[in-house]
């Protein structure tokens, strides 16, 4: 490849809006091809690197970790089934543990919404012993008590 096609790592950063110490850690992790050299030593980019980029950035988008990128980058030079296959076994997982986290934060949000329900002003606060913040070391009677039928 002539030396003019290739990019410098800041025509790269600007295209794609990644840092240059990002572009340097995906090339740590083996998400890049090391980069040529000039003859005064800055990296020299092939155009694809900027797809590749593009692509990291959509994948991390759908909640996939640099692992799991890397995994679907190696498994894409074997072609399309075995890298059609990773990426449906991965999603498939990640809308698991996405529901899973949907169900414990609506659990959250439930408990919360209780906390506030029964809020204990400042006046009754100083009239009970807590270690920090009475709203948090309550021992959930005012709870049960309106929860109970």
């Amino acid at each position: 490849m002539d030396n003019r096609e290739l990019l410098q790592i800041g025509q790269v950063t600007r295209k794609t809006g990644t840092s240059v110490d990002t572009v340097r850690y995906y090339e740590r992790l083996g998400l890049l091809d090391k980069p040529a050299r000039s003859g005064r030593g800055f990296r020299l980019y092939a155009p694809e690197t900027i797809e590749k980029l593009r692509f990291i950035k959509k994948a991390q988008d759908f909640g996939l970790t640099l692992k799991e990128i890397k995994g679907i980058m190696q498994s894409s030079k074997q072609g399309l089934k075995p890298c059609c296959d990773l990426v449906r076994g991965l999603f498939t997982k990640k809308i698991q543990d996405f529901e899973s986290k949907i169900k414990e934060l609506q659990r959250m949000k439930k408990n919360l919404e209780i906390l506030l329900s029964d809020w204990i002003s400042p006046r009754d606060a100083r009239k009970r012993s807590f270690v920090v913040c009475p709203q948090f070391e309550r021992d959930g009677s005012e709870t049960k008590r309106r929860k109970s039928p």
